[in-house]
């Protein structure tokens, strides 16, 4: 375990005494340090802690330390030369970490497009934001290597999956923000690297998804607890993100109807590209997509907000099992 933020939560030096408006401290100092003479500021944007904190965001940190990993070397590559995999299922593979890709540079930048926003009080809470980069930075290179390993080379992008994911990149605050590519992007991916871990064709497969789902899995809980978080400070809060969510969850749908994501789902799924493989691997997604609805739902309700009413709703139910 060792030494950990937790530790030093003691007085000044600590989180917990941070209050909920930092009002007087602009410059880059290390909290609890003695100010001498005229300080710069920086004229940071996001002072509020509830906008940002989430209780578990020290453990977070701690533990996407401890948990590191190298693809270059912790994936067995050379799996794909002993048991190549046939043509079909190496491009699927292809397409599918082309995807993966896009999902994995927007969750790399929307950290680093709000950390120097954010009042140096909160060190903790930036420190697992740069880890937040880390991670995808890893995720990225990872895909990238496995798509381009098997020889197929990158897949088609998605232009209606990028669309959305810039719609929520560029969101006009961070709680938005932290909500759409914490929570519900990153709740969106850890479903998919769930599900092509469980149908992996090679075992450099489901290591790759194995370390995705540890690395994602950080993200999405940050995301939820931020939520809730910043609901419990700001209870005002529940109908303005209702009223977001309205506008924008579209983009879920877009990410779940993006056939540069549905197309490999389906032939990895299914083993294959024939007939019975091919209505096998339907029905596995069928069931991808209606977890994937079950959890955005359960998430966002932990969170405090309730989605009851939501168009998609009626999207998931499409996919209910037939009687």
């Amino acid at each position: 375990r060792g030494l950990t933020y937790e530790d030093l939560d003691i007085g000044s030096y600590g989180y917990s005494l941070i209050p909920e408006f930092v009002r007087n401290e602009q410059s880059m100092v290390a909290r609890g340090s003695e100010k001498v003479g005229k300080l710069p500021d920086m004229g940071y944007l996001v002072n509020r802690k509830s906008d940002v904190w989430s209780d578990n965001v020290t453990a977070l940190y701690e533990e996407s330390k401890a948990r590191r990993w190298a693809p270059a070397v912790d994936v067995p590559w050379t799996e794909l030369d002993a048991h190549p995999l046939a043509a079909e299922l190496e491009t699927a593979c292809a397409q599918l970490y082309t995807f993966a890709q896009e999902c994995a540079l927007v969750a790399m930048d929307f950290p680093s497009r709000w950390v120097a926003l954010i009042n140096q009080e909160f060190i903790e809470l930036k420190s697992f934001m740069c880890a937040q980069m880390l991670d995808a930075a890893r995720l990225l290179e990872a895909f990238r290597k496995r798509a381009l390993y098997g020889g197929a080379g990158l897949g088609r992008a998605s232009a209606l999956a990028e669309q959305g994911l810039k719609e929520w990149l560029w969101a006009d605050s961070y709680p938005r923000g932290s909500l759409c590519i914490n929570l519900i992007l990153g709740g969106f991916t850890l479903a998919v690297y769930r599900q092509v871990a469980a149908f992996a064709p090679s075992r450099a497969d489901r290591a790759i998804m194995r370390y995705a789902m540890q690395d994602t899995a950080r993200h999405v809980s940050y995301g939820m607890n931020a939520l809730r978080y910043h609901l419990r400070m700001q209870p005002d809060q529940q109908l303005t993100l209702n009223a977001y969510l309205d506008s924008a969850e579209h983009v879920m749908a877009g990410l779940l109807g993006s056939p540069e994501l549905l197309e490999p789902l389906i032939l990895i799924c299914g083993g294959g590209i024939e007939h019975g493989q091919l209505k096998a691997g339907c029905a596995a997604v069928a069931k991808f997509i209606r977890l994937v609805g079950r959890e955005y739902l359960e998430r966002l309700g932990y969170a405090g907000l309730d989605r009851s009413g939501s168009p998609l709703i009626r999207i998931f139910a499409q996919f209910a099992p037939q009687s």
